[in-house]
């Protein structure tokens, strides 16, 4: 192993990480946008363990692991379409090692070994600049309701039997997941054979709750999922084979709410939920936020393979014939259209052009900006006709991933 492999021998003071962290998180960096290479081969030094779903890469210095993360295998929907997408979790480096480019070498070998392994898209829930510099890009805004305890307690029960979830639910609650997402952006497909149930709250450091509903004959018809803090009332997930149990489960939340001597229930759940419309008559209020950095990001691994397992559903968004060409720093991509099919491949020698980094394609596929949008920011550069095909082919559309399912 070379001596560019070599740590420094003196590790910076723990003052100068301090130091130079601060600094990185009052910097506005933006997306990458530079021509991108994930064909180049994986670096030598990264080692691989995987223990399905996840994926370790680890940056070996000398013999010893100096920095690493792990990309964990996903399906998650686009609309009622599925992509592979690399969830990047546990992004870390030794503390003596610290700004010596080996956390850069660990994700750019990790853009790299997604790419050669067959994922579609990559996503992570990252602190502020940093991750752009590797293409991800915000596409996931923060969405929380809120309604006073004294309204929810308003809510007539149908008589629902509320019980600790265990793993003779697991199969009723995986139905019920399934079918109320359905057709739903950001959705994980949960997987029985892997899926750990509701394994966090809305922090690593607290737990989810699962509380399932049982009808008169003792069947599971809905459940709920609430934060184990005892410093609010939060609620992370309803789930129901009835809208009959909303009255209930919000009784419910309420009742815990009234222990912990809190005012408010909180509802962090999609904006298009229907737990939420429920309980629009109560008095709800509900605040998004779309950030400037940070939080849930997104980007493109392999633009062909995406766009090819989303065609259907693209499709139906297009009528009559025409042709499009995306190009971006990661992939050139043609799409041509007739009788309701929609074919990707190679550029095309005419045709309309639309210019574009992979990181806002990343966000027009997941429905968090338009076309237009890009337009006016200079993040796109399209012919109007380029740019209407665009906005029909990638509208604006409500996309969450529930907090138990974050990596």
């Amino acid at each position: 192993m070379g001596n560019a492999s070599r740590r420094p021998r003196r590790p910076l003071s723990s003052r100068e990480v301090n130091a130079r962290i601060g600094e990185l998180r009052r910097q506005r960096i933006a997306s990458r946008d530079a021509p991108e290479d994930l064909d180049a081969p994986v670096d030598p030094d990264i080692r691989v363990t995987t223990r399905f779903p996840h994926h370790k890469l680890e940056l070996i210095v000398d013999g010893e692991g100096v920095s690493w993360t792990s990309v964990v295998d996903f399906q998650q929907q686009i609309g009622s379409q599925t992509v592979r997408m690399g969830g990047i979790a546990g992004v870390g480096t030794r503390g003596d090692c610290r700004f010596q480019g080996y956390g850069r070498r660990v994700m750019e070998n990790s853009l790299r070994w997604m790419r050669r392994e067959g994922f579609d898209t990559a996503m992570l829930y990252g602190i502020p600049a940093y991750y752009p510099k590797f293409g991800y890009a915000q596409a996931f805004p923060s969405i929380e309701f809120s309604l006073a305890v004294r309204d929810a307690e308003r809510a007539v029960p149908n008589g629902f039997r509320f019980v600790s979830f265990a793993r003779r639910h697991l199969g009723a609650v995986l139905r019920m997941y399934a079918r109320n997402s359905a057709g739903r952006t950001g959705f994980t497909l949960r997987d029985p054979r892997h899926w750990r149930p509701f394994r966090k709250g809305v922090h690593y450091g607290t737990e989810a709750v699962c509380k399932v509903a049982l009808d008169a004959r003792e069947r599971p018809v809905g459940y709920w999922v609430r934060d184990s803090s005892a410093a609010s009332a939060t609620v992370i997930e309803v789930g129901f084979a009835t809208r009959a149990v909303f009255p209930d489960a919000l009784r419910a939340a309420a009742r815990r709410a009234v222990r912990q001597r809190v005012e408010r229930i909180k509802l962090l759940v999609p904006e298009d939920d229907a737990f939420a419309d429920f309980c629009k008559p109560f008095g709800l209020s509900q605040q998004t936020t779309w950030r400037p950095d940070g939080g849930g990001q997104v980007r493109m691994i392999r633009i062909r393979n995406a766009l090819r397992k989303v065609a259907p559903l693209l499709a139906s968004r297009l009528d009559g014939t025409g042709c499009l060409t995306l190009r971006t720093n990661l992939d050139d991509v043609g799409l041509t259209w007739a009788d309701g099919r929609l074919s990707i491949g190679e550029r095309l020698p005419t045709g309309p052009v639309a210019r574009m980094p992979q990181w806002a394609l990343a966000q027009l596929l997941y429905g968090y900006r338009t076309a237009r949008a890009l337009v006016a920011d200079g993040t796109l550069a399209a012919s109007r006709p380029a740019v209407g095909i665009l906005e029909r082919l990638f509208p604006l559309a409500p996309h969450y991933q529930y907090l138990v399912d974050h990596f």
